[in-house]
């Protein structure tokens, strides 16, 4: 590690791109201002990222100043180097804790001996996290040390002046103590004289655990002859647990060091400081860094540890993780803003908490993900215990805005196989949370094999797209849209194709989807619009005729605010006027109140818009005028004469009527045959699309115009074979 020799200790130059460790430790909490001890914590580079008033007061600058700034900067330079070292060790996980006397350069030029305690704080996962560290003013013991005619002075000061314990005592752990300053009272409930008055009351009171303490073990349980083999000037540093007088626990850092008299009898001389709150604060930042805030719940990090530790243990019983994910939970965000989202938030983590047995371990995972781990339970029990919490769930209403909003959720259930990970059992529950929601929601699937197949492929689908969007590798096919009156061609649907040379040809009901799982579908969106729009200015500029581009949109294109933008830019760019292109929506679409305000926009600049499959989703006849839209597009199953998907053709005229009533236009998607051309002839519609005139192609390939063959008057079964439409 470089030494920071030669800098000024808070020059201009000091780093201040200090790692936020107080995303997991915070501020220091404000009862650390009243804590005698200069206290700090460090990133694992060694920045401060925050102090408390005790140091900064004893260093001379103020909070601003120090922060972002080089600890080792603060040393000596000619005791640098060794800081940088042993802090080397602390970072690599070498030691937890180092013990130093140091002299700091305060900001006015002058030094302050210190002793140093530096102790790193590690992460759930047992890895560095950050450092804190502890400075003990010593500047007036070392103002005293080596004259021994003042000995009575400097143990005065140390009494009036350390807000500590201050002792001496005999070595092992029933000597006796021979001084103990009066602030024993304060800390411990004890006064001087009861404490001195029984050698063994200390080992009585140190706690049982703490007895086993290879430092202690060392020091100040050692017996004199034992000591007599360590280093006469060595200072020996612990953090233990004393019990107070009221019962409570009382964490001290003992610093201490031997000294030998003329008859070679050994007394330790030491200060004993309350470091409570800094084990306190310690606790917490731990608690922090393993459970979510907002919940109390354990985070993804101890959830991930609990499972592991659960396979691990596991012999016979089943060991089961339940994924979690709440249902349309943007929604609510959107709708009634982050603050809302959070009071649900919290209400899920009571009612999953209620549904788990004290064996289980509930967690939020993620933003609106939250997750269960189940042990020694049968499959029948925990898809029992998802019923449970789907109910709990939608039996739950958090009211605000003086609305009643009910919760769904979607849940994925993987129980652990041999050999099984943490790793893979999380994400078996999540694909099958996820194909809980493709079935509808509301629901829970249990995991299988198959479901992990279909995840591969249709990861392999989402990098193949990219790659595909990337190297302009999809193309545009176009259905033309002809006026079944003259045969003319009115527009063209733009329809995405994606050949692949590993995929082959990738269906668009696949690759839509995942582009709207990845939020490719806005790329893809944008290039479909734009190449639609450069082909139609070319296509009319060859033929001379003023013909549409019709376009699908996805829901998620319709939530973005720069999409009413885009659209417009895309049309001025090929000098294309707004009616020259229609945006096609699907019903379910046009009941959210977003997608209808953005088509309102849209259409307030010139842009048509077409509901896309009539009939097929949630709208019904008498909500159509209230519709932000220009076409209606009636699906292909209105024309189905036989069979179970028959339609009365009456229906299919009443909708042409209505829709011609309300001054929108009709178009019959789907006409396969001569006698669905002819019937939707009679019917009065007026444009249809279909394979049976035209298959999806190249632009440059369909014409401008088809002919078509009028139903002959007798036997019309002969003409069944025949073409009735002509290009």
């Amino acid at each position: 590690m470089d030494s920071t020799e030669g800098a000024s200790p808070l020059g201009e130059d000091a780093p201040r791109a200090a790692t936020d460790v107080t995303g997991r430790a915070g501020r220091l909490d404000a009862g650390f201002d009243l804590v005698p001890l200069g206290i700090g914590i460090l990133d694992l580079e060694g920045h401060m990222t925050s102090t408390n008033e005790v140091l900064r007061r004893a260093l001379g600058y103020s909070h601003d100043e120090l922060v972002g700034t080089v600890f080792a900067a603060l040393v000596r330079p000619d005791e640098r180097e060794a800081y940088l070292d042993r802090f080397a060790d602390l970072v690599e996980g070498k030691t937890d804790q180092f013990t130093m006397d140091d002299q700091f350069i305060r900001k006015d030029g002058g030094t302050l001996w210190v002793i140093l305690t530096v102790s790193l704080v590690r992460d759930a996962d047992g890895s560095p996290g950050h450092v804190i560290s502890v400075t003990q003013d010593i500047t007036e013991r070392k103002l005293f040390e080596g004259d021994p005619r003042s000995v009575g002075r400097r143990s005065q000061l140390q009494v009036e002046r350390v807000p500590a314990i201050v002792y001496v005592a005999e070595p092992g752990p029933n000597g006796r103590w021979l001084y103990v300053s009066p602030q024993i009272e304060a800390i411990l409930g004890f006064t001087a004289h009861e404490w001195m008055a029984d050698p063994g009351l200390w080992l009585q009171l140190l706690d049982p655990q703490d007895r086993q303490s290879v430092l202690l073990a060392g020091s100040a349980l050692a017996e004199e002859d034992l000591l007599m083999r360590s280093a006469e000037d060595k200072v020996y540093s612990d953090t233990y647990r004393l019990r107070h007088r009221n019962g409570s626990t009382v964490w001290v850092r003992d610093d201490a060091m031997v000294l030998w008299d003329s008859d070679g009898h050994a007394t330790w001389h030491g200060v004993l400081v309350d470091v409570t709150r800094e084990k306190h604060l310690e606790e917490r930042l731990a608690h922090q860094a393993l459970h979510d805030a907002l919940t109390g719940l354990p985070n993804r990090k101890l959830f991930h540890d609990r499972v592991g530790q659960a396979l691990q243990k596991r012999q016979s019983g089943q060991i089961a993780v339940l994924f979690i994910d709440l249902d349309n939970f943007k929604t609510v965000n959107d709708r009634f803003g982050h603050a809302s989202g959070d009071q649900v938030i919290a209400a899920v983590g009571r009612r999953i908490s209620s549904c788990a047995t004290d064996g289980d371990t509930a967690a939020r995972v993620g933003g609106d993900e939250f997750a269960l781990l189940v042990e020694d339970a049968s499959v029948e029990q925990v898809t029992a215990l998802a019923d449970r919490v789907i109910e709990a769930l939608s039996e739950t209403e958090v009211a605000f805005s003086q609305q009643a909003l009910s919760i769904g959720a979607s849940i994925g259930i993987a129980i652990a196989g041999p050999g099984e990970t943490t790793e893979t059992l999380m994400r078996d529950a999540d694909l099958a949370m996820y194909e809980a929601k493709r079935q509808g929601r509301g629901r829970h699937v249990l995991y299988e094999p198959t479901l992990y197949a279909t995840a591969r492929h249709r990861s392999h689908l989402r990098e193949a797209l990219r790659t595909a969007l990337s190297d302009d590798a999809i193309s545009l096919a176009y259905h033309p849209i002809v006026d079944l009156t003259t045969g003319a061609v009115a527009g063209f649907e733009a329809l995405a194709r994606w050949s692949d040379r590993q995929l082959g040809d990738v269906p668009p009901s696949q690759f839509i989807q995942v582009a709207e799982e990845t939020g490719l579908i806005h790329e893809l969106g944008h290039w479909v619009i734009e190449q639609a729009c450069r082909d139609l200015a070319d296509w009319r500029s060859a033929h001379s005729a003023e013909v549409y581009a019709s376009v699908n949109v996805s829901p998620l294109q319709l939530e973005d605010d720069r999409f009413a933008f885009s659209v417009v830019q895309s049309l001025l760019d090929h000098g294309l006027e707004p009616s020259s292109l229609v945006l096609e929506v699907t019903e379910g679409m046009l009941l959210v109140e977003r997608g209808r305000q953005s088509l309102r926009e849209l259409r307030s600049q010139g842009i048509r818009v077409a509901i896309d499959d009539f009939g097929t989703g949630y709208s019904s006849l008498s909500y159509l005028p209230q519709l932000p839209v220009d076409m209606v597009k009636v699906d292909q199953t209105f024309l189905s004469p036989f069979g179970d998907n028959a339609t009365d053709p009456a229906f299919l005229r009443a909708i042409i009527q209505l829709a011609e009533t309300l001054h929108l236009v009709t178009i019959c998607e789907g006409i396969e045959t001569p006698d669905q051309l002819w019937d939707l002839q009679a019917a009065g519609c007026g444009y249809g699309q279909g394979d049976f005139m035209a298959r999806p192609g190249p632009l440059e390939d369909l014409p401008a115009t088809f002919e078509f063959v009028s139903r002959p008057p007798v036997h019309p079964e002969a003409a069944a074979g025949e073409s009735s439409i002509k290009a």
